[in-house]
């Protein structure tokens, strides 16, 4: 019988809740204190005679040098939680081909947004219930998939507007006992395009008009349904500002204003999940 140590369980349960980590990642969840301390760990994951964890390596780019290599749980590893850590939801690529190169940089991004979020969860004593990524998919196969659409879990179809349907980057359903459920969906833009992203947020208000979050997820309190909140958090402050100044401005986003909250990525990475964010109007977001 196979004999992990107290940072390689760490390790391991860590990739069953976000699929996806770089060594950065699991220093930020606390797992160890620097890169150099992971890396023994996660060499005896990958390189054993039946290995828990997988890695994906990336060509050295001009612009950026080499992005940190990727990890994720093996069959062998989503089995070993299965049968020995008792995990209830394991998250675990459904391929075994699973490059994301065009996409690195939005998914790193998500996944340090939804360590944030634990960390917060954790230091205020909330249990989190849910969390999906835009990465995820249905038990369902594409195969099966006729009318062309994502089987991503997040995604809600509205079919009004001149929109089809959106997919939430994240969502998260946090316990805060006594209190109203946070129910969060999540964005992460990256980028400048403002217009790209106003998209998604018309696209959220009229699923929220129409309660389709809170009904998918059947999310409640006291008996009755818990609307979502949308955080947005921007990889460039100056298309945030542009996007908040428009959204302010509409006299259609009103009704919706208290439910979009914003925040930067190097606000987030000075404050974490819990304080610093903001209206479309500037003034601050509470979700207490």
């Amino acid at each position: 019988m196979e004999i992990y140590s107290q940072t390689e369980q760490k390790i391991i349960e860590a990739l069953g809740e976000f699929q996806f980590l770089t060594s950065s990642q699991m220093v930020r969840l606390g797992i160890t204190k620097t890169r150099k301390g992971v890396y023994k760990s996660l060499a005896n994951l990958v390189n054993s005679q039946r290995p828990l964890v997988a890695r994906l390596n990336y060509e050295i780019s001009p612009l950026n040098g080499r992005p940190e290599a990727i990890h994720y749980l093996t069959h062998f590893g989503v089995r070993l939680l299965e049968e020995n850590l008792e995990a209830d939801e394991i998250k675990a690529p459904r391929r075994v081909a699973v490059a994301f190169t065009s996409d690195y940089k939005h998914r790193v991004s998500v996944i340090n947004l939804f360590i944030d979020l634990r960390k917060w969860a954790d230091e205020q004593g909330y249990q989190i219930d849910h969390t999906s990524f835009y990465f995820e998919q249905n038990a369902g196969s594409n195969r099966h998939n006729k009318g062309g659409k994502s089987l991503a879990d997040n995604r809600l179809d509205i079919g009004k507007g001149g929109i089809d349907y959106i997919i939430p980057d994240g969502v998260a359903i946090v316990d805060r006992g006594e209190k109203k459920p946070l129910f969060a969906m999540i964005e992460q833009h990256n980028g400048k395009d403002a217009k790209r992203f106003l998209k998604q947020a018309y696209g959220h208000t009229l699923a929220i008009s129409e309660g389709l979050p809170s009904i998918k997820y059947d999310v409640k309190h006291d008996g009755d349904y818990v609307a979502n909140r949308v955080f947005c958090v921007f990889e460039h402050p100056a298309c945030m500002a542009s996007a908040m100044y428009r959204l302010a401005k509409s006299e259609d986003f009103q009704p919706f204003l208290p439910l979009f909250c914003f925040k930067s990525e190097e606000a987030m990475e000075k404050t974490g999940f819990g304080t610093g964010w903001v209206l479309a109007n500037g003034k601050p977001a509470s979700f207490a």
